[in-house]
Formats: structure tokens, sequence, C-alpha cells
């Protein structure tokens, strides 16, 4: 249901019915029901209105039916807004300043040669550093599963990628790519870049709609796989966050399997201070 600001200004023959039958205002708000909308709040209100009145409608036809009943008041102006709730409204701000383009090189043989090279730099150094021992489960209910396919993954870390990464056989983990929020990975275009290269990662708008999938449908189309965060952020406590329908979306179209990871030792490295005791266990695990 969308929300909607109804102004309304009374004329001078409008203003008198009003005093004649007071009680018609308060009668508006089942007859708005009526019609398929909702009276959330009203207001008589000072200023260049006399009413302000928020209402709930699946439509525009249907709140501009709901305003002209307000309408029966007696001889009115109208004024109808449709309102977007500031949350949802920054994220879209925020989305729109930072989309960007994918960049499509990142699947040609030259960069993927690039990064097989400097994978030992960019990630395995780190993984033997920060965590020891590194335990994967239930690796072998891959063995069936050529690609592409949907992995998705808990996310508590952003060390939850070169952990995914590292959890793959090297068939899936060659041809995967990564889905990371280009709100976060993308605003300045040399990082994205990097990213990109480095990881095979790839922008996607979080809250963009089916629109936001178009890049992730060309890959799996050319036989890559895709690792996503279906939560859509980092988990702040570290429990499992509802999913996104993303996933769902893109495995039912294109018909590939979801291989389901959970990870847990990820957050003591990051979010926080860099580094975690040499005696905790981080793995991944493929549940059944």
């Amino acid at each position: 249901m969308a929300t909607y600001v109804v102004f309304t200004k009374l004329t001078l023959d409008g203003a008198k019915a009003l005093v004649e039958e007071p009680e018609r205002l308060l009668a508006i708000e089942e007859q708005v029901e009526q019609l398929g909308a909702k009276i959330t709040q009203q207001f008589s209100v000072l200023g260049p209105y006399d009413f302000v009145t928020f209402i709930e409608a699946p439509d525009n036809a249907t709140v501009m039916n709901a305003a002209y009943e307000i309408g029966s008041l007696g001889s009115v102006r109208l004024n109808v807004v449709p309102s977007i709730e500031i949350g949802r409204f920054s994220k879209m701000i925020h989305a729109a300043a930072c989309r960007t383009e994918p960049h499509r090189w990142q699947t040609q043989l030259w960069a993927r040669v690039a990064r097989r090279t400097g994978r030992p730099w960019v990630m395995m150094r780190h993984m033997k550093r920060l965590c020891r021992p590194f335990t994967v489960e239930g690796s072998e209910r891959l063995r069936d599963v050529r690609g592409p396919a949907v992995i998705i993954a808990n996310h508590t870390s952003h060390f939850d990628t070169p952990a995914v990464l590292n959890a793959l056989p090297s068939r899936l983990r060659e041809r995967a790519a990564i889905a990371a929020a280009a709100d976060r990975f993308y605003r300045v275009w040399w990082k994205g870049a990097r990213f990109s290269l480095t990881l095979n990662a790839f922008p996607i708008e979080r809250g963009g709609g089916r629109r936001a999938l178009d890049y992730a449908d060309e890959l799996l189309d050319k036989g890559w796989s895709l690792i996503v965060y279906p939560e859509g952020h980092r988990s702040r406590n570290g429990e499992v966050q509802p999913f996104h329908h993303g996933v769902s979306i893109l495995a039912l179209a294109h018909r590939v399997p979801v291989v389901p990871m959970y990870m847990y030792g990820t957050r003591a490295i990051l979010p926080g201070r860099v580094g975690c005791d040499k005696g905790r266990t981080m793995g991944a695990r493929c549940p059944r």
C-alpha cells in the first residue's frame, strides 16, 4: 500500500456546509474505506490549506476516488501528492548516486589469468595468516555440482568472500562471480574496478528490483556461477537474517541449483580488530 497526502482547501460554500453539518467530517473515513483506501491521519491546519489527510491506497485511481469522496464535504480544492517513506527515499537516492555498470571485461581471459596469478598475494596470504586452521565440512556434497549454480552464504564479515572462495572446489571457484553492494564497493570507480578484477565481483543495487539482476542473468546464461549473500547486508549480531528474494528469482528463472553454505569464525576477523586467535576455527559448511 502506498501513502498519499491530500491537501484540502475549503471554498466559502464549503466552509458554510461544514459549519451546518460538522458530523460529515467524521463520517468521511468510512466512505473512503468503501472505495478501497484508508485514512490513516487527518489534520486541520493553518496556512494555505484547511486540511491535510494521509491516505493509504493500492494505486492512483483508488486514491483519486477517495480524494473526491473527501470533497463531498462541500466545495473544495484538492491537491493529491504521492509520498515515499524517508528511509526508503534515502536508500533510493544513495543507490542512484552509486549506480554503475558492471565491468564486463572481468570474465575475459586476460582478467581470469590476472586474477589467478594474483590470488596468492590478494587472498591466500591473508587466509594462511588469519585462519588457522581453515576447516571445510561437507565438500563431498559438491561432487556433482558442475555449474552454473547460485552459491549462497551467511554474511557476518568482509572476510566472508575469501572464505567462500577457498571453500569451493576450483571448478566452481574459477567461474564464480560475486554480487557486491554498489553503494559500498563501487562508489569510487577505481575501487570498483579493483574488486571486479581481483575478486570477480560485480555491482548490484540493493533494493533495485528485478532490473538489478540483469547482469546476474547474463552471467548465468554464460555458464558462470554466482556467489550471493541473500541477507543483503552483514549481520550485526551473528544471527542469520531474513533472505531477500533475488536468489529464488534467479534460480527458478535459470533452473540452476542453489548451494547453501554456512560460515563461522569470520566475524572475529572483520569487522573489528584485524586478527584472530591461532586456536580459532573458521569453517564453511554446506548443509544437506
